[in-house]
């Protein structure tokens, strides 16, 4: 054999050898891809509470006035859905009206059932309005109690209470507040529960 074709035939053996040993290769601490987590911001960041019941008193009965307050976070709602229960041996001539939070707001449901004490009263923006954020007073409770002996009764948000907002489907309600108060005297004490 020639000079030339032993040194090729030793070429190609070095070649293979190498491309053998790069296939091979592993290395010892290969570092993984780092993926970073980014919270996810709730969605629901609505608050309903109750203010402070204002009373006033006429004859023999005591007049309430009871604001229903909202906090919207970053939430630009459409509407509320208030479902309230009250004792109905206490609370009497119980009415919601909207507060001046939502400008001109529509009233799509105010049915309220003076047997059982169940509340569903539900309103919103209407069609050209715009969404609203912020805090404010977005309904008033109104009832009658009688001038007596004081009792302690509750209002209640049930589970059905919801708030729509600006381009989200579920509803936004993050938190509730019920309130506790004493009626039947010419000043209350509420409680937020």
């Amino acid at each position: 054999m020639s000079k030339r074709t032993l040194f090729l035939i030793f070429a190609l053996f070095v070649i293979t050898g190498v491309l053998l040993v790069l296939a091979l290769y592993k290395p010892s601490n290969p570092k993984p891809a780092q993926t970073v987590t980014i919270p996810k911001e709730s969605i629901e960041q609505t608050v309903l509470s109750f203010g402070v019941p204002v009373a006033s008193s006429s004859g023999i009965n005591v007049n309430y006035s009871v604001p229903v307050k909202i906090e919207t976070g970053k939430n630009k709602v459409t509407a509320v859905q208030l479902e309230l229960q009250f004792d109905p041996k206490v609370l009497t001539n119980v009415a919601v009206t909207p507060g001046v939070f939502l400008k001109n707001p529509t009233e799509l449901l105010n049915q309220i059932d003076a047997k059982t004490g169940r509340i569903s009263y539900a309103f919103g923006i209407g069609l050209t309005d715009q969404s609203v954020m912020g805090k404010g007073i977005v309904a008033t409770l109104t009832f009658v109690a009688k001038v007596g002996t004081p009792q302690q009764t509750s209002i209640l948000f049930l589970p059905k209470t919801l708030v729509t907002a600006e381009g989200i489907t579920a509803s936004v309600l993050k938190q509730t507040s019920n309130i506790q108060i004493i009626v039947g005297e010419k000043t209350s004490t509420p409680s937020a529960q």
